[in-house]
């Protein structure tokens, strides 16, 4: 089976997240994808707490048989959930998948910053999405990376969370599962958002 694997804090998510996933599934000929919920990440913290994102994402998905989210960062429990130790463990569970763990070019341009990156190959294929106006240059570090186009989507968590702390509207930005949890939660509420 071809899974896909898109981790990040999810702070909260977004039908941005949704869309992308989907453009690549039907891409990449993929049969599942994995939402992973981060929960020790190493370097941006979340301001969600790890039940609150991870039930987010639940709730986004769960119309979807082909997409899951997933606790198991927080089942690992790692003191840094470093990408490739992640793989790694999560490889150990799907021994017989092809694993295509997806990342936005702005990552992939800092990926010499990351812990270890070229063993990541190991365990999985690096899923490149770049944006249509991108202007970053194309460098292929290990054949198992495989560049794909995606729209444009303008729609940022941190965009949510100021819109929810200034008492603006996060409808259609959000499914509406998320939008009601938010709400009934009081998340991001009278929380300064982070600009990054």
């Amino acid at each position: 089976m071809k899974l896909g694997i898109l981790g990040g804090r999810f702070d909260p998510v977004h039908i941005g997240h949704l869309i992308v996933a989907q453009d690549v599934a039907e891409i990449l000929g993929l049969e599942k994808v994995i939402f992973l919920v981060s929960y020790n990440p190493p370097h941006k913290k979340a301001i969600a707490d790890f039940e609150d994102r991870f039930n987010m994402v639940r709730l986004a998905v769960k119309s979807r048989s082909d997409f899951t989210a997933s606790p198991f960062e927080k089942q690992l429990n790692l003191p840094r959930s470093y990408t490739v130790e992640v793989l790694k463990e999560l490889k150990k569970y799907y021994p017989n998948d092809s694993l295509y763990f997806l990342i936005g070019m702005d990552q992939y341009v800092k990926i010499d910053t990351w812990y270890k990156p070229l063993e990541i190959f190991h365990y999985a294929h690096l899923v490149v999405m770049e944006r249509k106006s991108s202007t970053h240059k194309r460098e292929k570090i290990h054949p198992k990376i495989i560049f794909v186009k995606q729209r444009e989507i303008d729609i940022s968590s941190t965009e949510i969370r100021t819109r929810v702390r200034l008492g603006k509207s996060i409808k259609f930005l959000v499914p509406e599962p998320v939008e009601k949890y938010i709400l009934k939660r009081k998340l991001y509420a009278g929380i300064k958002s982070r600009v990054y």
